[in-house]
């Protein structure tokens, strides 16, 4: 768990070949060529960072930003385009993305890449913290506390009893104690609570 991984929005298949080449030396990379495509990954997992196009057939490369970010506050975002404007530019400083221009620099993607690695590791190590303190907080026990960081660090609920090295019903039955001392509503509710939290410790 926590490993990088980028979602790649891009229609030009010569520009998405070269993204996933440069990217794929720093994590896992997905590439998908709509913004249906792009929001169809986001809910299947989240992404250490979403590298978009503008301009995309069915709608704009921005308006992913905002859904990854729905996902997970913490998601990190490059914008790749063939043109530059004034609008263009206000909207990546007002999302906080990085902005690349085409012919995209492999050099520069390097350099994000190896940023990303750096933010997951110090991102883990924050996770694990508040973590330890929600265990003292809401009195979790050994067991809840795994499984609430395991799904924290993105692991799928259909994959936490296979983790955990247990029943699914153990898993189904710790996911409840943790809800019921915290007060969320759902698994998903938690960890974005958590992810929250620490975006704005940030």
């Amino acid at each position: 768990m926590g490993d990088v991984s980028f979602l790649i929005a891009e229609d030009d298949a010569a520009v998405g070949r070269l993204l996933v080449r440069a990217l794929s030396e720093h994590g896992h990379t997905e590439l998908v060529t709509t913004l249906e495509g792009a929001r169809n990954a986001l809910k299947k997992g989240s992404f250490t960072a979403v590298i978009v196009d503008v301009g995309l057939p069915d709608g704009s490369g921005l308006d992913l930003i905002s859904d990854a970010r729905g996902h997970d506050p913490a998601t990190s975002a490059l914008i790749v385009s063939g043109g530059v404007d004034e609008r263009r530019l206000a909207a990546a400083h007002h999302l906080g993305a990085s902005y690349l221009l085409k012919p995209v620099d492999t050099q520069q993607l390097g350099l994000f890449g190896v940023r990303m690695r750096s933010k997951v590791r110090q991102r883990q190590a924050k996770i694990s913290a508040l973590v330890q303190r929600w265990t003292v907080e809401y009195d979790l026990t050994k067991s809840e506390a795994a499984v609430l960081e395991l799904a924290a660090h993105g692991a799928p609920r259909s994959r936490l009893a296979d983790l955990r090295g247990v029943a699914p019903s153990t898993v189904k039955k710790q996911v409840q104690v943790v809800l019921t001392k915290t007060g969320d509503t759902s698994l998903e509710a938690a960890v974005s609570r958590l992810l929250r939290a620490i975006v704005d410790e940030a």
